[in-house]
């Protein structure tokens, strides 16, 4: 809108003169439709905000039952676990009392899968478990087909998702057993590199201790398999019977019947 006040020019023509419009500062820039635009966009943002929290919650709910489901899956607790759930927890069902199930038991670090339930829903997880643990090295350089003793091992902490292959992380299976190939100091060791000397071969005579409830009964055989200690050793005792039991250090077969 304009004033309707008018100048006169000098040669006596009369002109209008124009005043600038008074734009308050509730409406300066605003455009038609533009407060409902506003409110959509609020209203969008909201609930995008509310699905963020909801899956953060999610996640939250999932993230503690399941850390101590994988802490279930060593014999020895690592020295730290830390479970990173890369399936979107919206995708996932939750409850009080989830459930978990490893497909495969070979793997229980690094990017594995692992089953959740609740009540009748059921999904697989994608789920990154960073563990940190002791495991055993060659203390010094190991030469092809040497019998390990306790001088030959040493202990070391580090990240066990991040290797190729599961180290040992028990004495029992690395002392008196032999080298396959040369090691070199320092380097992790697996059970592939390893193996156990027979304590029985086949055919070797070997006395078999059978105990139940309230007696015991020892009687002599013969080893039908090769075995080293704590193996399964079958036998074929005298009278023909053929028995399984575990093969005990001393050499003998302990049978549970």
């Amino acid at each position: 809108m304009t004033d309707d006040r008018q100048d006169q020019d000098t040669d006596g023509t009369l002109r209008p003169t124009l005043e600038p419009v008074r734009v308050s500062g509730a409406t300066r820039g605003r455009r038609p439709g533009a407060s409902a635009t506003g409110k959509r966009c609020r209203l969008a943002m909201a609930a995008g905000l509310w699905l963020v929290f909801a899956g953060a919650n999610a996640a939250d709910t999932l993230t503690g039952p399941l850390t101590a489901f994988m802490l279930r899956q060593y014999a020895s607790p690592p020295t730290s676990l830390t479970v990173v759930l890369k399936t979107p927890a919206a995708q996932l069902p939750t409850c009080d009392n989830p459930q978990f199930m490893l497909p495969s038991r070979n793997r229980i670090w690094g990017n594995i899968s692992v089953a959740v339930t609740c009540g009748a829903r059921k999904r697989y997880a994608q789920v990154l478990v960073k563990v940190t643990g002791r495991y055993l090295v060659a203390a010094r350089p190991i030469a092809d087909d040497r019998l390990l003793t306790a001088q030959d091992i040493a202990w070391r902490t580090g990240r066990l998702d991040m290797m190729p292959s599961l180290p040992l992380m028990d004495v029992n299976a690395a002392i008196g057993s032999e080298s396959v190939r040369a090691i070199g100091g320092g380097q992790p060791l697996t059970a592939a590199m390893l193996r156990r000397p027979w304590r029985v071969t086949i055919g070797q005579p070997v006395q078999v201790l059978a105990q139940g409830a309230g007696f015991a009964v020892q009687s002599a055989g013969k080893a039908m398999n090769n075995a080293a200690v704590n193996d399964d050793l079958r036998v074929r005792m005298e009278s023909g019977q053929i028995v399984s039991g575990q093969l005990l250090p001393d050499g003998s077969i302990h049978v549970v019947l």
